[in-house]
């Protein structure tokens, strides 16, 4: 994938996830291009890309629509995703890893202690712990040795929320956006640590808690106006039971 077509892909999701599109209302490969300042030619594949991962339904004729998850699917996929990343740290953990797993888990940490280190938090930061959050995770899917790990993550990966990394940056919310990111971290390196002293109970412990709130997390740092932005938007329905939660 150009440069060009994963920037598209990177700040078009984060749109989508921020709650900028409504559900109502046809995404078009001009409009994103004119929103993004590009050609159209990136704009096409990032809308395609975007659909492939289930954020975006094809509409007849031209144009896109966001695809709508209640909260109950959220938490849902994030349950089925804690079991298996759980897993696969507790397989890394027993079976052990190579120089390569060991270089790419580290240097995803380095990448989120630079971040987590600033004063303010701007989109290319969000960027980058994206990035280094992606590369945590799937090193371990891949590294587990188990095929049907990154099989089964590859459709629960593609839901708002539940991905790893999914949230962008939210307009005012740099400094709890920054504290989640904070906690992330820490968590991958509990992770790591346990990994590293094999011992698959404690790695497969943290991994479930970490990757099987995304909901609760989002509530407890960024706040009730994230949520609120989602709902408003129709990128999220409502299931007022888990709401209250």
């Amino acid at each position: 994938m150009s440069t060009a077509v994963q920037k598209a892909v990177t700040e078009l999701r984060a749109m989508i996830i921020n709650g900028e599109f409504s559900v109502t209302e046809r995404i078009t490969e001009s409009r994103v291009a004119s929103l993004l300042g590009m050609s159209r030619t990136p704009a096409r594949m990032a809308l395609s890309q975007l659909e492939t991962e289930g954020l975006l339904l094809k509409l007849e004729g031209r144009g896109y629509k966001i695809r709508p998850f209640s909260f109950r699917d959220l938490e849902r996929a994030a349950e089925v995703r804690a079991a298996i990343e759980g897993v696969a740290v507790a397989r890394l953990a027993r079976l052990g890893f190579s120089d390569e797993t060991a270089a790419a888990i580290e240097r995803s940490i380095a990448m989120t202690e630079g971040i987590i280190g600033r004063d303010r938090l701007t989109r290319r930061e969000t960027t980058v712990y994206q990035e280094a959050n992606d590369l945590f995770h799937s090193t371990i899917a891949e590294a587990c040795g188990n095929d049907f790990v990154s099989l089964s993550l590859e459709k629960i990966s593609s839901i708002p929320i539940v991905a790893p990394g999914a949230f962008a940056e939210v307009e005012g919310m740099a400094q709890a956006e920054l504290m989640r990111m904070t906690v992330g971290h820490t968590q991958h390196v509990i992770i790591w640590d346990a990994i590293c002293a094999r011992d698959p109970i404690r790695a497969e412990n943290m991994m479930r808690e970490h990757a099987g709130a995304p909901v609760r997390y989002a509530k407890l740092f960024i706040g009730s106006s994230y949520v609120d932005k989602l709902l408003d938007s129709g990128a999220i329905t409502r299931d007022d039971e888990l709401l209250s939660k």
